[in-house]
């Protein structure tokens, strides 16, 4: 084969791409093969394979599920960083109004406001805003704006409820991550049977396994 029609071949995909799709073809391989029992693999039963196949779609189901938990925990944290930029530049003015303007940034480090490019911020990284935040809350108060409009109140109740919510996008983040680890294995498995199955049952079918391997959802001879 030459170099230029080894660049031509198009290579594409043995087994259904999508999750719902491939678990569709799982189904309908499962009830075929409890439907026709006399079909046999050493490894593995009709009734263990529908278990994985049910698993796997229970799985991709929750992970689903779950993941859409995560847009809502992310849209409310987007709403509190824009709450803490505009805190952020109402504190860069106290302390320009209290220490003025040549002396505030002197003071930003003690507030958890770091430079980036030409702007003076709160970490826009969420891990790093976390930690910045209490400095920022200690800041208010030690230096005697607690009773501001963007004061002690403020900076607690917006660290608690960053807290909060960055707890709860890691347990969803872990969640998620979990589910798919065992959709992907569940996924390979499956993929295994059905190909020891197509195998069987053109064993077993020599003349007519085309029409068969169809009849038990399969759309092609290898997964």
């Amino acid at each position: 084969m030459t170099a230029d029609l080894v660049k031509n071949v198009k290579r594409t995909s043995t087994a259904p791409t999508k999750d719902a799709d491939f678990g569709e073809v799982g189904s309908k391989s499962a009830t075929a093969w409890i439907n026709n029992g006399h079909i046999t693999l050493l490894w593995i039963t009709p009734v263990l394979h529908k278990s994985n196949v049910d698993d796997y779609r229970s799985t991709l189901i929750e992970r689903q599920s779950t993941g859409g938990g995560r847009k809502e925990v992310t849209g409310k944290l987007d709403t509190l960083d824009v709450s803490i930029d505009e805190g952020t530049t109402a504190v860069k003015g106290y302390l320009v109004y209290k220490f003025e303007k040549v002396n505030a940034p002197s003071y930003y480090p003690q507030f958890g406001i770091v430079k980036v490019g030409s702007n003076f911020i709160i970490p826009s990284d969420r891990n790093k805003r976390a930690a910045a935040l209490k400095l920022t809350v200690a800041a208010i108060t030690a230096h005697g704006f607690k009773d501001e409009k963007y004061g002690a109140a403020f900076w607690q109740a917006t660290m608690d409820s960053y807290n909060t919510l960055l707890t709860q996008a890691s347990a969803v983040d872990g969640t998620v991550s979990g589910k798919v680890s065992a959709k992907n294995e569940l996924r390979k498995t499956i993929t295994k049977t059905h190909n020891a199955l197509i195998n069987a049952l053109k064993a077993n079918y020599p003349d007519t396994y085309k029409s068969v391997i169809r009849e038990w959802g399969f759309q092609k001879e290898k997964y």
